[in-house]
């Protein structure tokens, strides 16, 4: 019988942790190492992985003395589950980043664009209020949340009083 809950993972480290290693993998097959590293660096939830992720030197290290287990990895799972298990890691990472943005724009629509800073948010909503009627999203409010993943709290409207 076929284990379909485990991924097989052949580290120490976290399943995350080694699906988010084997997608910087991915990329480094297509961009190059440092290209790969300085744009699309892995985001580990280890803090031991996160400092040598910080480091490009250890980061390089870390690549080489694990790369083949991610091509080893390929082989056992096939590649249907990895492509299944890479999507859906992907999937995971975009939503952990999203739920840790602490700041957002409510749009007329109803969409949440989510930002890093209030001041990045501010910018953003001024941004898109001057270029209104260009087909971009229209800024309605301007959100706070207490917590990563926590509702949304308005702060206030993202057009000034009149």
């Amino acid at each position: 019988m076929t284990d379909l809950t485990s991924i097989h993972n052949p580290t120490e480290w976290s399943d995350f942790d080694f699906l988010e290693f084997e997608a910087f993998v991915s990329k480094v097959e297509n961009e190059g190492f440092t290209y790969a590293a300085e744009n699309y660096g892995p985001n580990f939830e280890s803090a031991e992985l996160q400092i040598v992720a910080a480091d490009l030197g250890a980061l390089r290290t870390l690549y080489v003395e694990n790369e083949s287990k991610v091509d080893d990895w390929y082989a056992k799972v096939g590649p249907e589950r990895a492509c299944g298990l890479h999507n859906d890691h992907v999937d995971e990472e975009r939503q952990r980043r999203e739920d840790a943005r602490l700041f957002g724009i409510r749009c007329t629509d109803g969409f949440v664009i989510t930002c890093d800073t209030a001041e990045y948010r501010d910018r953003q909503s001024a941004y898109l209020l001057e270029n209104e009627g260009r087909g971009w999203r229209v800024p309605e409010s301007l959100l706070r949340r207490e917590v990563p993943g926590g509702e949304w709290t308005d702060e206030h409207p993202a057009r000034p009083a009149p």
